[in-house]
């Protein structure tokens, strides 16, 4: 009897080690920057699932070098470990806790910028709420420790902000809604400017950003029912834009109001 109570126990033992493993796994499967390289390559090449063209193709060059972010190594790394960074841990500074990546990447709108490219493999652990919007500054930003400064990317320049880059300007999307910068209505304008009559016809200007695709909709009546005039229209460019449309007509209305829909 001995014998078999001592077996028993080494096997709830045994057993409670196994799911305790299967439970921590997960969790562990992305402490570091190595488990995302199957989709965006070493840290120290090139490789982008968007085509980002990093300064000298190389993604840790543009994170530690002087000329661009300039980040202290111990914001994503731990003392003596000069392997990939740690995603949600690192030594930290006397100016910065240790976050490691995410307090750049911010790990909700990480997770959402996931998702919203089809990745669901966030969700069988993490049930976040909303993300920050996309104006509001991680941790790391701004500080002494990087030259990364403001989230809305509103300069349309190299080596700013969030522009590190090479050529697009597009910097992040930290809120993970698809929208970089500009283009998402938590940092960029959106409003009608005019409208104007040319004729029996009506253009209506209004001030946008690049990445957007607008509808401009009309009615006769301010509480009727408003319905696009044309197709949608895909806003080229970055930045703050001010575009127009051409209602053919519209000025034969007695009334007519105007709005605009942001058509995803």
């Amino acid at each position: 009897m001995k014998r078999v109570s001592n077996y028993l126990g080494w096997s709830a033992l045994w057993f409670g080690l196994m799911l305790w493993t299967c439970i921590c796994l997960p969790v562990q499967a992305y402490e570091r920057y190595s488990s995302c390289a199957g989709c965006h390559g070493n840290f120290t090449d090139s490789t982008s699932p968007k085509g980002t063209i990093f300064p000298s193709n190389n993604k840790h060059t543009m994170h530690r070098s002087s000329s661009y972010m300039d980040a202290e190594c111990n914001l994503c790394h731990q003392s003596g470990d000069d392997d990939d960074p740690y995603i949600g841990s690192s030594n930290g500074t006397a100016n910065n806790p240790g976050m490691g990546c995410i307090g750049c990447h911010l790990a909700e709108g990480l997770r959402a910028k996931h998702a919203e490219g089809g990745v669901a493999s966030c969700g069988g652990c993490h049930s976040d709420g909303p993300p920050s919007p996309e104006n509001v500054k991680p941790p790391y930003y701004d500080t002494a420790d990087t030259k990364v400064k403001n989230p809305a990317n509103d300069v349309k320049a190299a080596n700013t902000n969030e522009n590190w880059s090479v050529g697009d300007f597009l910097g992040l999307d930290n809120d993970g809604n698809g929208l970089y910068d500009l283009a998402d209505f938590a940092c960029g304008r959106y409003r009608i400017l005019s409208a104007t009559k040319e004729g029996n016809d009506v253009r209506i200007t209004w001030e946008t950003a690049g990445g957007r695709k607008d509808a401009v909709q009309a009615a006769t009546d301010l509480g009727g029912s408003f319905a696009d005039i044309g197709a949608a229209t895909l806003i080229p460019g970055v930045g703050i834009v001010v575009t127009n449309r051409l209602e053919v007509g519209a000025a034969t209305n007695a009334t007519r109001f105007f709005r605009l829909r942001y058509a995803p």
